[in-house]
């Protein structure tokens, strides 16, 4: 599966390379909306995983473009984990929400059910 970190902390790219690059999954991080928005009209992509808060466009505005271009599944990344933001973030069109800091299975569960076709919405920390 060929995913897509967009987070403006260089650190989460790395972790999900970590974690994912073993298992057969190739990683690309960027650290902006804009940036992830312009990497998915050159490349193509099954997972995107994108964090919340960012500079620039956020987060539910990034995930909400990607799903009008009917772009990948997308997973939301965000430390804030309260049920309002959750909600938030699917409504937006987020496949599913991941709380940070996320443990190694949370992250694998959500990645083999999107990869199986799965509905992830309640998968994950928080």
């Amino acid at each position: 599966m060929r995913v897509l970190v967009v987070d403006d902390e260089p650190f989460m790219g790395y972790l999900m390379g970590i974690l994912l690059l073993p298992l057969g999954h190739q990683v690309d991080a960027v650290f902006s909306g804009e940036e992830a928005l312009e990497c998915l009209e050159r490349e193509v992509y099954d997972l995107v995983f994108c964090d919340l808060v960012m500079p620039g466009i956020g987060g539910l505005e990034t995930i909400r473009r990607i799903r009008l271009r009917g772009g990948p599944p997308v997973i939301a990344l965000s430390a804030t984990v309260s049920p309002d933001w959750q909600q938030e973030a699917l409504r937006a069109g987020a496949a599913a929400f991941l709380g940070k800091p996320f443990t190694r299975g949370d992250l694998l569960k959500i990645v083999a059910q999107i990869g199986e076709g799965g509905d992830a919405r309640n998968s994950g920390s928080g």
